[in-house]
């Protein structure tokens, strides 16, 4: 374990001691707690940001082949009378 020196506005510190004292713990345990559920709250979102970024380009690549499909037939018409 590592000691930290931390400071916190008076009314912060007065919210945390009343969710100490409902909680039943310590003060340094409640802010263990705490520090952790924000950090795996923030990784996840993180993690969700690039799961709809890779659904989306995965979409995107989708939609592309797509419209690729759909032109294919006019592309090789067209390219009959393209000159080399």
């Amino acid at each position: 374990m590592v000691h930290l020196n931390i400071t916190f506005p008076e009314d912060l510190k007065r919210e945390l001691d009343h969710e100490i004292k409902r909680a039943k713990t310590k003060r340094s345990t409640f802010i263990q707690l705490a520090v952790r559920f924000y950090l795996e709250v923030k990784n996840k979102k993180e993690k969700n940001a690039l799961l709809k970024e890779g659904y989306i380009d995965v979409a995107m690549r989708e939609e592309s082949r797509l419209i690729m499909d759909d032109f294919k037939y006019a592309d090789a018409e067209t390219a009959k009378y393209i000159d080399d």
